[in-house]
């Protein structure tokens, strides 16, 4: 049982959806605190002249940093609007508009109370657009102590999920323990991905690290999970 575990994303970009796609257990990690850094309240997308741009759900910033992702509340609902705003604006007259918007557009008129909610439906989505059939878990319902963290509150998630392989993202190669895995009989494995070129309608030079879904917009569905496969 291949397991990987992995903060929430919004619309993740191709790095983490590679990661899921090659994992038979996924484990949303929402049990930490926001990392304002990262890309989870957020994503990066390319707009018409090719600029990047940061499309960011707004949160509740009172005592956020003590709260566990699965407990931040989304503040002002128009986020919705400016997203879905964006994607029309931007990819209206990419090739692939038409076939991808739908697998998207229900989260920009579904109620949101929570963070989580939100960015669980759009990689619920963005998995459904890629292929990908991994199933998904979050680290809430595995009822664990609270107080772990780092590799104790990892291999508790992998025993607790019966993993026999942690797919672990090569950046923690130079700090984690293979032994203190090895003594739970769980292997650890290194995601290797190189993000592949493809054609994007709005750059003049090729951007990387975008949300996946300017992916899709641009090859479709069909395209998009080849290329995630290697297969393109």
């Amino acid at each position: 049982m291949k397991v990987s575990i992995h903060q929430p994303s919004y619309f993740p970009w191709l790095g983490l959806l590679d990661k899921i796609n090659k994992s038979d257990t996924f484990i949303v990690l929402d049990t930490v605190q926001l990392n304002d850094n990262a890309f989870q309240s957020r994503n990066i997308f390319l707009n018409h002249t090719g600029k990047v741009q940061y499309l960011v759900i707004p949160i509740e910033k009172k005592e956020y940093q003590k709260k566990m992702i699965k407990e931040l509340r989304v503040v002002d609902k128009k986020w919705q609007k400016k997203h879905s705003g964006f994607m029309i604006a931007n990819y209206k007259k990419h090739p692939f508009f038409d076939e991808i918007y739908p697998y998207i557009e229900k989260i920009y008129t579904k109620k949101y109370e929570f963070l989580i909610d939100i960015l669980l439906d759009s990689m619920f989505a963005s998995n459904d657009i890629f292929g990908i059939k991994s199933k998904i878990v979050l680290a809430s319902e595995l009822e664990l102590d609270n107080s772990l963290v780092k590799d104790d509150l990892l291999i508790a998630l992998l025993k607790r999920s019966q993993a026999t392989i942690y797919l672990s993202g090569v950046g923690a190669k130079s700090y984690q323990d293979e032994n203190k895995f090895a003594k739970h009989n769980i292997r650890l494995s290194y995601q290797s991905f190189i993000h592949p070129n493809y054609d994007q309608k709005n750059a003049s030079t090729f951007q990387t690290g975008l949300s996946a879904l300017d992916i899709a917009f641009n090859l479709g569905a069909d395209n998009a999970r080849k290329l995630l496969k290697g297969k393109l």
